[in-house]
């Protein structure tokens, strides 16, 4: 168990030695006189707590030299609190400068700080192993900054608690956790506990709740271990070499989680990000769970399900194998038989019917289905229906002499113009018809969250969408975060601007978006931030317009087709009475052209009469209003014309 808050008595008497290895170091120690007991006293009491086999470096006046605690209170299993009135003898008997004995007391054996690679995790387990080097040895150069503090953080399940427990399992110091609910006063008293104990490793698992805003106490906390974190990083400095303590904290997401005055240098500045595994660490993550399959299948089924498992944290999927062993238990029960059927396994498909009933904790909050709606759903728009589904072939292609000629996979579209003209619904047709996931957003909602949340939603956003790939970022109206920042037309909040911020940098991809597209559309292109429109961020900028004569039949087609009509009905001549109009509006009026049949019929009328009639839709297309007016359209066109004009003298 950690030791951290057990009441310590006070030493009476504490017996030390120098530890002399040359010659050298034996006329260096006999040349130091009565004041470096001063100095010995004085580091021992910074100490507090001292134990037979501690060892710590003393700096005296032109020397310096490292000390073993022999005894304490004549004992040699003991810790106690060094204080004022202690006595202190240097040497092991009435020579003080004898040598080292033959058999030196029992020190605590000091194994290597280091973590043995974690599956599923091998980039992040080489990204902390590099920081625990850092306490191996001397810097390489003289004054460096270093800190103590390391922050491993991600979402639920990704292996947080579990990487804080193979840094404990090393060995190689005594260890200390601070808990989510400890007070101030409990901070401090583990530092000091982990500095007389060294080398010694301080683990801090939540520290988003430690330090969380509904905690009274939460400002004084963030005070105390930044000061504790500023003292180990000064004696860093001065010494050229790390403290031997080892501060690691875990948080759902640094940069929401993490207060400024925390991320500094001297502080947890050095961050692990745990990510989503993909396919390949999935499998190594199964493989590692042992997972009860029979050996002639395993290797079979174990790759199979590591691929169906987008988005899977390690603790989904260990979950998903208790449920899969859950389910097993019904067959196992009837016709197991130790004596002849050897080890229970599991089927196939026992693992597959875990899977339907196992959601990735990542998307608890999402639902990943669009409406479904395929491509024959979309009237018209034969153009953007085209440039839609060859994005999603060059995306999924295995083609060798396409890949050849793609430069770089595509990453998203912009789809502009007049609302009500099949842009939501072309992109959730792309969707169904592809098999995607499906993230839509609605610019508007990002906006309404709290100051910081908005940056954070971002965030998560795409995480999700590279965790669940294949996938699609819909932004319905991203003009609402993605309006300008300056200039005569801005009216943006610095909250809007930093989530701005956020996401050109999610879209610059210093993470990669392989296997994530990203739609947009939005009635209002004039009102776009231009670094949202810079080549690189959408692969293309698609005008959307009003249907035209062919498109507009195809609508009426489509929503007519789903009615009782009567043979009167000529839809070509319903296109020419319709121009103008979007496909939204084509939508109403066909609904509005109902009402007259629905009448009929709730009057009483034969069946053959209770039929949408030619003279009904062209009465609905008469009293209905248009959306796009001339002034609209004309807009439309002086934007492409200027950003065209733009692009082309850049």
């Amino acid at each position: 168990m950690p030791e951290k808050t057990a009441t310590v008595p006070d030493a009476k008497s504490v017996r030390i030695l120098p530890v002399i290895t040359s010659d050298a170091e034996r006329t260096e120690y006999e040349g130091l006189d009565g004041d470096l007991d001063g100095t010995v006293r004085l580091y021992l009491k910074r100490a507090e707590q001292v134990f037979p086999g501690m060892r710590f470096e003393c700096v005296g006046p032109g020397a310096k030299q490292i000390y073993l605690v022999l005894s304490v209170d004549g004992r040699k299993d003991n810790v106690a609190k060094f204080v004022s009135s202690t006595a202190a003898r240097i040497g092991g008997g009435d020579d003080e400068t004898e040598e080292m004995p033959d058999e030196m007391p029992e020190t605590r054996e000091v194994s290597t700080l280091e973590v043995a690679g974690i599956p599923g995790l091998p980039a992040e387990s080489e990204k902390l192993n590099r920081f625990l080097r850092g306490f191996n040895g001397k810097f390489f150069f003289r004054g460096h900054h270093k800190s103590c503090g390391l922050v491993i953080h991600g979402g639920r399940g990704t292996g947080k608690s579990h990487m804080l427990d193979r840094i404990a399992e090393t060995g190689w110091g005594r260890v200390f956790r601070i808990e989510d609910n400890d007070k101030s006063s409990t901070v401090e008293e583990v530092f000091k506990q982990a500095r007389s104990l060294q080398p010694s490793i301080i683990l801090i698992d939540g520290l988003q709740t430690l330090i969380g805003k509904d905690r009274a106490n939460s400002s004084a906390i963030v005070h105390r271990l930044g000061q504790q974190l500023d003292q180990l990083a000064e004696e860093a400095s001065r010494n050229d070499e790390l403290p031997k303590i080892v501060v690691v904290a875990t948080c759902l997401d640094y940069m929401a989680d993490v207060p400024p005055e925390l991320q500094k240098t001297t502080r947890f500045r050095f961050n692990i990000p745990l990510s989503i595994p993909n396919a390949k660490e999935r499998l190594e993550i199964l493989e590692a769970l042992d997972v009860p399959v029979q050996d002639d299948v395993k290797d079979a089924v174990l790759k199979s399900i590591s691929q169906q498992t987008h988005a899977f944290t390690p603790d989904d999927l260990a979950t998903l194998v208790e449920r899969a062993m859950d389910i097993a238990e019904d067959r196992l029960r009837q016709s197991f038989d130790p004596d002849t059927t050897g080890r229970p396994h599991l089927l196939k498909e026992e693992m597959e019917a875990a899977l339907r009933c196992t959601k990735a904790t990542a998307m608890h909050d999402i639902n990943l289905k669009p409406p479904t709606v395929h491509w024959q759903d979309v009237g018209g728009q034969e153009s953007l229906k085209k440039a839609l589904r060859n994005m999603l072939t060059l995306t999924t292609t295995t083609s060798p002499a396409v890949r050849k000629l793609i430069l770089t996979p595509p990453k998203g579209m912009l789809l502009y113009g007049p609302p009500g003209c099949s842009k939501t619904l072309s992109a959730q047709a792309m969707a169904t018809e592809s098999g995607f996931n499906f993230f839509a957003v609605k610019g508007a909602e990002l906006l309404n969250m709290y100051v910081g949340e908005s940056e954070r939603a971002v965030r998560q956003l795409f995480e999700r969408a590279r965790a669940a790939s294949p996938s699609i970022i819909f932004f319905d109206e991203i003009d609402s975060i993605g309006g300008q920042r300056t200039g005569s037309g801005s009216t943006k909040s610095q909250g809007a601007v930093n989530m701005l911020t956020t996401l050109l940098t999610e879209m610059d991809g210093f993470e990669s978006l392989s296997g994530v597209l990203i739609l947009a559309a939005t009635n209002r292109p004039e009102a776009m931030d231009p670094a949202l429109l810079r080549p690189g961020r959408f692969d293309r900028i698609v005008y959307v317009g009003p249907p035209d004569a062919p498109a507009r039949e195809a609508v009426f087609k489509l929503y007519l087709g789903k009615l009782p009509t009567a043979d009167d009905v000529d839809l070509a001549e319903l296109s020419r009475l319709s121009e103008g109009f979007s496909g939204a509006e084509i939508k109403q009026i066909v609904t509005t052209a109902t009402e007259p049949a629905l009448e009929r019929a709730l009057n009483g009328a034969e069946e053959n009469e209770a039929l949408v009639c030619m003279q009904d839709v062209v009465e609905a297309i008469r009293s209905a209003t248009k959306g796009i007016t001339r002034e609209m359209m004309d807009g439309y066109e002086r934007w492409s014309g200027q950003f065209h004009k733009h692009q082309y003298q850049k």
